[in-house]
């Protein structure tokens, strides 16, 4: 059965795991994994775009939102690339105008009201729709299954309380989460230039 399925990568962590008292854990394990996952993992596959138009100077976090990669105020034909700050760094103004700077917190925060009904584009990290039993599989276990496996593993074995065989589990799945971040960086620059020098080719 494919590593690459939500019964399949139930199927593995029962054989990896070489125990018979785990099934009806297993969606637990499942699910720490991929909570586990979404604090270190970002790859192209979860990066997406949301347009949202300004009341105020407050606006709902998008949908699944993890990070934020850019953010674009669309005036006309005109597109502005907006300045990040940190919620304690950002100077509010009491003027109303075209925001330029924005902070997020539990929502995303501008730093004036905006003069008129802007629309503001998002290019942000989201969370991919977590696999279950109608939800057979998305871009990281299709992507890269070794994360999933691992991270559950590593549940699994903290609900067994063998510390020494969890924190094993830790640090493969960790190794996995970082081999799939350089691959999906590499990828997003291609290779390098080839270099040419004078003289004959040889």
């Amino acid at each position: 059965m494919s590593l690459t399925t939500y019964l399949g990568l139930k199927d593995a962590i029962e054989s990896w795991s070489h125990r018979n008292d785990v099934a009806s854990r297993l969606d637990d394990f499942i699910d720490l994994a991929e909570s586990e996952m979404l604090k270190w993992i970002r790859i192209r596959d979860m990066e997406t775009r949301t347009t949202a138009t300004t009341s105020g100077r407050y606006l709902a976090l998008p949908t699944g939102f993890l990070e934020m990669r850019r953010v674009r105020l669309i005036s006309g034909a005109q597109y502005y690339d907006m300045l990040s700050s940190t919620p304690e760094g950002m100077f509010i103004t009491q003027d109303s105008g075209m925001p330029k700077i924005y902070t997020v917190t539990s929502q995303i925060e501008f730093d004036r009201t905006p003069d008129s009904a802007y629309t503001i584009e998002f290019q942000y990290y989201a969370a991919p729709t977590a696999i279950s039993a109608s939800n057979t599989t998305n871009s990281i276990l299709t992507r890269f299954p070794s994360i999933y496996l691992y991270g559950s593993l590593w549940a699994l074995y903290q609900w067994a309380l063998q510390e020494d065989k969890a924190e094993y589990y830790y640090g493969k799945f960790l190794a996995a989460v970082q081999s799939a971040n350089r691959e999906d960086k590499k990828g997003r620059h291609g290779p390098a230039p080839a270099m040419r020098y004078g003289g004959n080719t040889p």
